[in-house]
């Protein structure tokens, strides 16, 4: 064996061993979790998608003069609701599959801009599966109303009742809200979805 055929069978070991731990350790990371991208107004970032028709997010800081600066890396998110019943939403294909009656876990910053073009009542974010890249199948997992000015980690957890290929996080209104209104929430840092603690 040449020393060439060692270093290569030893390289290739060494991705299986490392490609091995992170299957073992049950972990889904997202692409682009900290939504780093250009920013500017009305535009889904790199590796995340948008299928409402006139309804993007924006890269913040910068766009509609919002200066709150990322929580981690360059840019964060900004998403709103508004008063006619509709609200922004991101959306993305996983990179592995989210096993029907399995409890799962994830991390994220949110935070609430006080002015937004108008759109400055707080809000939440709602997480949702599906088995298609279209629609919102089932609803997994929504944070509290989120109504402070600086970034603060959410830990959120849920259940799936069928396989789940692609995530959606949608801005959406307060608990128990009976009318519509225009608010915003900004997302940044998103953890690795991972296999909750088994008692």
């Amino acid at each position: 064996m040449t020393k060439y055929h060692f270093l290569l069978i030893s390289g290739l070991t060494g991705i299986v061993l490392i490609a091995s731990s992170f299957q073992n350790q049950g972990k889904i990371y997202f692409s682009n979790p900290s939504f780093e991208d250009t920013p500017r107004a009305s535009a889904s970032p790199s590796g995340w998608y948008s299928d409402i028709p006139g309804s993007t997010p924006d890269i913040l800081p910068g766009a509609w003069g919002l200066n709150l600066p990322a929580q981690e890396g360059k840019t964060c998110l900004g998403l709103v609701t508004r008063s006619d019943n509709s609200s922004e939403a991101i959306s993305q294909e996983l990179p592995a599959v989210l096993k029907s009656g399995e409890c799962y876990k994830f991390e994220l910053w949110l935070a609430h801009a006080e002015q937004y073009v108008g759109f400055n009542k707080p809000c939440r974010i709602r997480v949702w599966g599906s088995s298609s890249k279209t629609g919102k199948k089932q609803l997994l997992t929504s944070s509290p109303l989120v109504s402070h000015p600086d970034w603060r980690l959410y830990k959120l957890r849920f259940s799936t009742s069928s396989e789940i290929r692609f995530i959606t996080l949608e801005a959406w209104y307060g608990p128990g809200v009976t009318f519509q209104y225009n608010g915003n929430i900004l997302l940044d840092n998103c953890s690795p979805i991972e296999l909750c603690e088994r008692a």
